[in-house]
């Protein structure tokens, strides 16, 4: 790779100056190699002078004319130059981005994939909407961005299992049961009182019709009732919420139970090992946990005074439990109402001794779901709101997955149904789908045209001389810094970006250049460059979970 180049070119500078004692010897350098945001600034830059200069106690400037005056750079780069305060900015030679391109292309897409992870093993747990209704679209978004994630994280060297955490015990199901309840009743004919705060939607209502059609002995005591309707809604509920996420693409390797952790005594085990590291109080006859005592953030119930034990307490237990199955690294992802849910987690872990940094967050921020270009109403309390499914059946899959993708998690999104539904180039996915189709139908006329495409792989790359050919290259083999970055950073959407962008310089090369029916040996190396196009397209598509059709 030629960022791995510029690395090398950079730590042979470092050590040329070692040896003339301009740097001291023994510094660990990790060279920092970006992809500067505006062409004029080259194709990579460092800030390695700036990392250099407390310790070779000199302006960045200085050194950072010092390493050029000692690179050598001739076989990669037309130049090398210092920028603003110290940046060092590389200018690489159009036939190393060909080089590049051939090497690429002969080791195959997967030679693009940065081993960010070293086979650290990854538990993403993201959804883990409560078994009381059907998902909604926030959901969606959710869903979407923990499963790109987790396709992201396998791809850069990571071990990764997705959960989902059901969260089946509490008073919300006790509210699912009682809504349950009250529909079947109903249906028996007799009169009954649906307050307000009881679940509204017409779900409910299916689930008590399911009870009678199936003629299940319902306990005759109300309690008992009650906890079997629950019980019985809940896991109607569930087998719902997992065919709608099978339909949108997203399969768990774990659905978790929360009712696992009080059968295994894991929750009051976790209790009584906080109790005993005097970080659980007693106080106004409940039970607290001294999260002050890490964070800057109040005590937290864990047991309130009526003796009912609040999500807090199993929570604890549950992390507890991801770190004991011998993770690495734990992430979560949450409805970014949950924010101040974060630092009461990480203390919790600090005081059962356990290691905070492993634990790591992602928000999701809301979603706007339009619609003719006006918002549509959102109330989960009534019932009234847009289903993960009736998305779904509208745009399809593969819009639904990109469209929660079109925009960084922690940023609200609006969800334009109208434009995801369009068969044009203003709908995004459709814009990067008919890339790879129209690519796939150039080598399809080329093979009728009787053209060797099994040549392909000889082609002399040396005849890409076209800008928009180097450029087309330049963002083909970024697609190891944007898998790189995105599982660094944890950001699935560079990749929806990256598509986008890598699209639109194909478009209009595309637009400029005849690929079929110019000197056969320029018609080889321009469908070389479009294979390796077409293969990283299918390759981001296939990370987003979205199809890439051969013919549209």
């Amino acid at each position: 790779m030629l960022r791995q180049k510029i690395a090398v070119i950079i730590e042979g500078s470092i050590a040329r100056c070692m040896e003339e004692g301009t740097v001291p010897h023994g510094l660990a350098i990790n060279p920092v190699i970006d992809i500067p945001r505006e062409e004029q600034f080259g194709d990579y830059s460092s800030n390695i002078a700036f990392f250099l200069a407390p310790k070779v106690r000199k302006s960045p400037l200085e050194i950072a004319r010092m390493l050029i005056g000692g690179m050598v750079f001739d076989d990669v780069c037309d130049k090398v130059e210092v920028a603003g305060k110290g940046f060092i900015n590389f200018y690489v030679r159009d036939d190393a981005w060909r080089r590049a391109l051939r090497n690429t292309y002969e080791a195959g897409i997967a030679s693009l994939y940065p081993n960010v992870g070293g086979g650290k093993k990854v538990l993403i747990e993201f959804v883990s909407s409560n078994p009381t209704g059907p998902l909604h679209i926030g959901h969606g978004r959710g869903a979407a961005v923990g499963d790109v994630l987790s396709n992201m994280l396998k791809r850069t060297g990571y071990e990764v299992v997705k959960e989902y955490y059901v969260n089946d015990a509490g008073k919300q199901i006790r509210t699912l049961g009682e809504s349950t309840y009250l529909r079947w009743k109903e249906l028996k004919g007799e009169s009954v009182e649906f307050a307000e705060n009881l679940y509204q939607g017409e779900y409910v209502k299916d689930i008590a019709a399911l009870i009678v059609k199936k003629g299940l002995d319902v306990p005759e005591d109300r309690d008992e009732a009650v906890r079997f309707m629950a019980s019985f809604a809940s896991e109607e509920v569930l087998m719902v919420i997992e065919s709608d996420l099978e339909a949108f693409g997203v399969k768990f390797d774990n659905y978790f139970r929360e009712t696992s952790l009080y059968r295994r005594g894991m929750v009051e085990s976790t209790l009584d090992l906080l109790k005993k590291k005097d970080y659980a109080y007693e106080k106004d006859d409940a039970l607290w946990f001294r999260t002050s005592s890490f964070e800057k953030d109040e005590d937290r119930v864990l047991i309130k005074s009526d003796g009912e034990k609040t999500y807090f307490a199993s929570d604890i237990a549950y992390h507890q439990d991801k770190l004991q199955r011998q993770f690495d690294m734990l992430v979560d992802i949450w409805g970014s109402d949950h924010h101040g849910y974060i630092p009461r987690m990480r203390a919790s872990l600090q005081a059962l001794g356990l290691n905070k940094e492993a634990l790591k967050f992602l928000l999701i921020q809301f979603v706007t779901l339009l619609k003719n270009g006006k918002p549509v109403g959102m109330s989960t309390r009534s019932g009234e709101f847009t289903t993960l499914r009736e998305v779904l059946d509208e745009v399809g899959k593969d819009a639904a997955r990109f469209f929660f993708l079109m925009r960084k998690c922690d940023a609200h999104l609006e969800f334009d149904l109208d434009l995801a539904k369009k068969t044009s180039n203003e709908n995004p996915v459709y814009y990067v789908q008919y890339a790879h189709a129209r690519i796939e139908s150039i080598f399809r006329v080329a093979a009728e045209g009787g053209i060797a495409l099994e040549l392909v792989k000889d082609a002399d790359v040396s005849l890409l001389q076209m800008k928009e050919e180097i450029s087309l290259i330049k963002m083909i083999l970024q697609y190891y810094s944007v898998l790189e970055g995105g599982a660094t950073s944890f950001e699935p959407h560079r990749v929806t970006f990256y598509l986008l962008n890598l699209v639109a310089k194909f478009h209009s090369y595309y637009n400029k250049a005849r690929v079929l029916g110019v000197d056969p040996d320029l018609t080889l190396a321009r469908l070389l460059l479009l294979k390796m196009l077409k293969k990283t397209i299918k390759d981001g598509l296939d990370i987003l979970g979205v199809s890439s059709p051969e013919r549209m």
